[in-house]
């Protein structure tokens, strides 16, 4: 039935919000701060404004209806940007407790945290960074519905709404153990192509830039391995025949713990461009802002160093 707006309480949706993610009415007290009995009493008052049954409770706690499942992502937008917009009003205080949620692959965590958290432990001790895995798939929907604040990742995503900052530029580069008779005299192409290597998985069904250039190159890679990280190459290459193509920075940490011998990619490649990602509704955060900033800094000092 129709709902007005002007009689529906804000507060109800908050709770519905938390519901949805707790799916217990214990839970859902606790994290609000209230009584089971107010969480239970605001249920029903929703329930009867939308005329909707919302939950439906079972022996695991309370199940959502697809009613709710389809209510959850607009209300939870609506609840975002309404924070967002109550949050622009106030300066932001480097001093206090923040937690902010980024998406980064392994490199991105390897390569930038270490010199990340050094700066924030310095200038902002009681943040709290919340790190998560890079699935592209889901990563659009997750900056739009405030799952995630910020993202680290070499994609572009065709989105009107998403804003970028170009951060590093990575040059790829050849590892395999110390010996590896395709490093005899400098790795060549033909080297390249007759070893077996390990491999990056595809990302919702996008290439690596390596993948893309390599096929427009017409250049076969012999994969034996398909691995998700980046992380895992330098130990596997290190113990077997195979040859890893990783980013430079990469190679440079891991090669000395790994005696691995590193060498150019034998196929000319553009750098590849690693941005850093944010929703056009977190334009104008001040804690966002103020942390996209400390980003850029640890990334220029990368680039210098």
């Amino acid at each position: 039935m129709p709902v007005n707006l002007r009689t529906l309480d804000l507060n109800l949706l908050l709770v519905f919000d938390a519901l949805m993610q707790e799916q217990n009415l214990s839970r859902t007290a606790q994290r609000l701060h209230l009584s089971q009995p107010a969480v239970s009493n605001a249920l029903a008052r929703l329930r009867a404004q939308l005329g909707e049954p919302l939950f439906v409770r079972t022996a695991r706690g309370m199940s959502p209806t697809p009613q709710a499942q389809a209510l959850y992502e607009p209300v939870r937008q609506a609840l975002h940007l309404l924070r967002l917009g109550l949050d622009a009003r106030e300066a932001f205080d480097p001093a206090g407790e923040h937690l902010f949620r980024l998406s980064m692959n392994d490199y991105a965590q390897a390569i930038l945290l270490p010199s990340l958290l050094a700066r924030l432990s310095e200038h902002a001790p009681r943040t709290v960074l919340s790190v998560q895995g890079d699935d592209a798939e889901t990563l659009t929907r997750r900056l739009a519905g405030g799952e995630l604040d910020l993202a680290i990742d070499y994609l572009y995503f065709d989105d009107d709404q998403l804003c970028y900052q170009p951060l590093l530029t990575e040059q790829l580069v050849v590892i395999g153990r110390a010996g590896h008779p395709a490093f005899a005299g400098g790795l060549d192409l033909d080297g390249y192509q007759r070893s077996q290597h390990v491999s990056i998985l595809p990302r919702a069904g996008r290439g690596s830039p390596l993948e893309i250039v390599l096929g427009s190159a017409k250049v076969r890679r012999q994969t034996q391995l398909h691995v998700p990280h980046y992380l895992t190459i330098p130990p596997i290459v290190a113990r077997s025949e195979l040859l890893g193509t990783v980013p430079r920075r990469l190679a440079e940490q891991f090669a000395p713990v790994y005696a691995l011998e590193v060498a150019p990619l034998p196929v000319e490649m553009p750098d590849v461009q690693v941005s850093l990602i944010w929703h056009r509704q977190q334009e104008l955060s001040p804690g966002l802002r103020w942390l996209r900033e400390r980003i850029g800094q640890v990334c220029t000092s990368l680039a210098v160093g």
